[in-house]
């Protein structure tokens, strides 16, 4: 940055007042990041610097800045200071609605967000605060990584030795941890960005890679824009890569508030209650006939969702993909939940490759942060054909099996509709495994090993061939089998705790939340939790 040349530093047996002036004045250096002509490249591009974002998404007046004086510093012969370049990563500790949280992000003015060659990174500090202090951690990425500059400025290429990782990496496994991917990302700060319990891009102005287009077509020949190579489309609604998108800056930082805000502290922490005004016992008409009672017709999942929790408030991850499986957060009686439900209007609700890894990954995430899961479970197996052999779907199904298996957190299951086979099990089988296992049905559920419609298929092959008229010797047999799905013979059996009318969903939920709080917090008590992977 610019110095005033005819300004004499601080030196020893100076003034203090003089000594003071010199730390805002390198202060005030540091908060003119790259310069104006930088900064309004930045705004000219739509995006806001990372000190703007910070001032957006924090408490007015919270933030507590780390190392505001760090950077690239010279002086001459007589100790007056003639150059200084701050640091490219702004960091902190700050509060959002009066909770602290540790947060930093990158100056994209300054080197592009890369380091350059100054020492200030997120694992000197702020991530080290999050987990000493047990604090969600947020990082706002913007920044391209490595330079090759550094390469040359350093007279060598150096080798990775990984140790840049292992911070960040034990913080997944106590502290909530979100990302802002606020412009083009890549290398480094890609991974760190993936590094995280929940990661938002802003629609149209976020991308994100290991390396950007001119590395692309320099390597493989493939000429894309950044768009096509990272952007929303590539990696919200086609890799499952980034659970959200938001459609402008702001909706990105109301998102990552939104998301800690259903989360404790830490791993070893339960969810606080939030008064919500919605009563625990309030019977939601409209539930009692948002099934078809025609089987073959389909219904609005999230307004079923709506309408059993608080004030309908529903924070939904990953809306975009895996589409067939419904995951989010909400609040029951003011308490915390992960919510799981079925889409039987994606795959008719049934279990892809993508839909199981989705899964296995917020069972994970609602085990780690000790939230009890419900279910609106409308699952007729897995997905079948070619499209969902590519997708190694059993494979992963076996990984949401696992997933269940492994989760200790209580849970509660409405079997809205369908429940078949080992996709469906996966549902029946989460939580402790000496616990209840709480599972309620509604009218309209059927359930079983497979669907009738392609058990007899299977099972009477032969006896359909060779009757007189195939077809109607299958529906005959179809329909004689249909009288079995009743839920009633399955509630005579004890196969669920009861049959209900759908209108007191919400009630027994939240008795259900309500009870489970004591056993979260014996849970929270565990100190070996394990890692939620990206």
């Amino acid at each position: 940055m610019p110095i005033d040349p005819t300004r004499e530093t601080w030196k020893p047996g100076m003034p203090w007042e003089s000594a003071l002036e010199d730390i805002d004045y390198i202060r005030g250096l540091g908060k003119e990041m790259g310069g104006a002509e930088r900064i309004a490249r930045q705004h000219q591009g739509g995006r806001f610097t990372i000190r703007e974002r910070l001032d957006k998404m924090l408490d007015p007046g919270s933030f507590m800045e780390y190392g505001p004086m760090i950077g690239a510093a010279e002086y001459d012969e007589n100790g007056n200071l003639i150059e200084f370049a701050p640091g490219a990563y702004v960091m902190g500790l700050g509060e959002i609605n009066g909770r602290p949280v540790a947060i930093g992000g990158d100056d994209f003015t300054i080197s592009g967000g890369s380091p350059h060659n100054v020492r200030k990174h997120s694992s000197h500090f702020i991530q080290p605060l999050a987990s000493q202090y047990g604090i969600p951690y947020i990082q706002l990425v913007e920044g391209v990584g490595h330079s090759a500059k550094a390469d040359e400025a350093a007279g060598h290429m150096g080798l990775p030795d990984g140790s840049l990782w292992w911070k960040g990496i034990e913080l997944l496994k106590k502290v909530p941890v979100a990302a802002g991917i606020m412009g083009s990302v890549a290398g480094a700060p890609a991974a760190f960005a993936l590094m995280s319990h929940f990661t938002v891009m802003v629609k149209d102005q976020s991308q994100i890679f290991p390396s950007g287009p001119p590395v692309v077509k320099r390597a493989i020949g493939e000429t894309l824009n950044k768009e096509e190579l990272g952007g929303y489309k590539m990696h919200v609604h086609e890799s499952g890569q980034v659970d959200n998108v938001a459609d402008s800056e702001e909706d990105a930082y109301e998102q990552i508030k939104t998301f800690i805000s259903y989360l404790p502290n830490t791993t070893n922490d339960v969810a606080p209650r939030v008064e919500t005004g919605d009563p625990a016992d309030r019977r939601p008409e409209e539930l009692l006939n948002i099934v078809p009672p025609n089987r073959k017709r389909s219904y609005d999942p999230r307004k079923l969702i709506s309408l059993v929790v608080d004030n309908g408030d529903f924070f939904e991850m990953r809306r975009h993909w895996g589409g067939a499986v419904i995951t989010g957060f909400a609040r029951l009686d003011g308490y915390s939940v992960g919510v799981i439900g079925s889409d039987p209007r994606v795959l008719a609700g049934a279990m892809d490759g993508w839909a199981a890894e989705k899964y296995a990954h917020f069972v994970d995430l609602c085990d780690a942060f000790n939230l009890p899961v419900v279910i609106f479970l409308d699952m007729p197996g897995f997905m079948l054909g070619s499209h969902a052999e590519r997708k190694a779907t059993m494979r992963r199904g076996v990984r949401a099996l696992i997933a269940s298996a492994e989760a200790k957190v209580p849970k509660i299951e409405f079997n809205i509709r369908k429940a078949y086979g080992v996709a469906a099990d996966a549902a029946h089988s989460l939580g402790h495994p000496e616990g209840l296992n709480l599972r309620f049905g509604w009218p309209a559920g059927e359930w079983g090993g497979i669907p009738i419609e392609g058990g007899v298929a299977a099972a009477y092959r032969r006896e359909i061939e060779n009757a007189p008229d195939p077809e109607a010797h299958r529906q005959m047999i179809e329909d004689r089998l249909l009288k079995l799905r009743s839920p009633f013979r399955a509630a005579h059996k004890g196969d669920v705790v009861d049959l209900i009318d759908p209108r007191d969903t919400r009630k027994i939920a939240c008795t259900f939340v309500k009870l489970a709080q004591p056993a979260l917090a014996k849970l929270a008590q565990n100190p070996h939790k394990r890692i939620v992977r990206p």
